[in-house]
């Protein structure tokens, strides 16, 4: 099944959609052994659901995969964090990221957002040519990131390059058939570069203490008598670099996209900003950035007649499950008022589900409502000026090059 692999396809990169329907309604579940390891296929929204309230049966725990070059290609070193931990461990750390990311956490940053984004609109809107990945979008995401761990803006560049790399390697076991040595060299010198850097940190605020950011939360916040490790802080610091930056970016991107693919929907936002906030869950539905996660089957399990052993791979196609036509109406439409309070529709699987649900959905959802709202009050039309240049691995809906033009009359 050559056209459904996230890093050799690009057909598959450019549009996947019309895969995964078909395979969803042809199987639910689909085992493939185009990689390392062999894997299991989730694309059903409640099969996807189930699993994902059942981490005593289907774990995040990356250590599961075994180590030497397998968990090396995975990056797994990096995870030592709340996505992959299982158990008593991932308790542990959910209830110290709970207490760090208490509401009134998100809303200091609010500021913070609402400046950088004035900052970007204005350059939007002086009537030049410009990639909105990159010269906009990232440039919030980064902004916001760097001011909630405390860094500075001026690591932007190797921010994105981080991000780029690993992103790049995601996956590569469950869809590479050769272990790729160029790939697995730049993820690990990308790994150690993020935690030498990330390491200075820690040190400059072990001897400056400050407050105001979540480097310092995190050493200093304690729950049932505990604290993070060094390591765990370092892995809890590079996940939200990773995670906040490339995932807020990628949905901001995604909204302009859908307002340029759904013209009737874009109008019915410009005449009323205030649909923004379900207009957002709506691009989650539709366009959620990372489009699968993967769970590793604790025994033998049994999903929509497929037998997974233990150990095995369970892939869960988020974006399949968010476009389930036995869950979903008109699931390929972008509806603006699809979760306009009151409605009963179901709950989109962008951020994941059960125990493991992200815990930076507030700020990606602040971040991505506070951008969109103003793109909506401050221009007339976006005009998209060039093709999209898609990115290489097709876990992730993510373009690295889109050039635009914002028109405010």
């Amino acid at each position: 099944m050559d056209e459904f692999n996230a890093l050799t396809s690009l057909s598959f990169r450019a549009d996947p959609y019309p895969v995964l329907a078909r395979l969803r309604e042809a199987a639910g579940v689909v085992r493939l052994h185009p990689g390392l390891i062999e894997s299991h296929h989730v694309l059903r929204y409640r099969d996807i659901q189930a699993i994902l309230a059942a981490p005593d049966r289907f774990s995040s725990d990356r250590s599961l995969l075994g180590g030497g070059e397998l968990g090396d290609a995975n990056l797994a070193f990096l995870f030592n964090n709340m996505i992959s931990a299982g158990g008593e461990k991932h308790r542990r750390l959910r209830m110290i990221g709970n207490r760090v990311f208490m509401p009134k956490m998100v809303e200091r940053f609010r500021p913070a957002v609402e400046a950088v984004v004035t900052e970007r609109m204005e350059m939007a809107l002086s009537g030049e040519e410009f990639d909105l990945v990159e010269d906009f979008a990232a440039e919030i995401t980064v902004a916001m990131i760097t001011a909630i761990l405390g860094l500075p803006r001026s690591d932007m560049c190797d921010i994105r390059r981080w991000t780029a790399v690993l992103g790049e390697n995601s996956g590569a076991t469950t869809w590479l058939s050769t272990m790729d040595p160029e790939m697995l060299e730049r993820g690990r010198r990308t790994g150690l570069e993020m935690t030498a850097y990330f390491q200075d940190y820690m040190n400059d605020r072990r001897a400056r203490p400050r407050e105001g950011d979540l480097i310092s939360d995190f050493m200093a916040v304690e729950v049932e008598g505990q604290r993070l490790s060094d390591d765990e802080i370092l892995s809890m610091a590079m996940l939200i670099l990773l995670a906040g930056n490339e995932t807020t970016t990628n949905l901001i991107v995604n909204f302009v996209r859908l307002m340029d693919a759904f013209p009737n929907a874009a109008a019915q936002l410009r005449a009323n900003p205030d649909l923004t906030v379900p207009a957002v869950e709506e691009v989650l539905r539709m366009r959620n950035s990372i489009r699968n996660i993967d769970r590793y089957a604790l025994a033998e399990e049994e999903v929509a007649g497929v037998t997974v052993p233990a150990g095995g791979l369970v892939v869960l196609w988020l974006t399949a499950g968010n476009r389930d036509p036995d869950v979903f109406d008109a699931p390929n439409v972008f509806r603006p008022d699809r979760y306009l309070p009151g409605t009963a529709t179901p709950k989109h699987l962008a951020f994941g589900g059960g125990p493991h649900f992200c815990l930076g959905a507030p700020l990606a959802r602040m971040e991505t409502q506070t951008t969109a709202r103003a793109i909506l009050e401050q221009t007339k039309v976006v005009e998209l000026t060039a093709p999209p240049m898609f990115g290489g691995n097709a876990s992730f809906d993510n373009i690295t090059r889109q050039m635009v033009r914002f028109h405010s009359g």
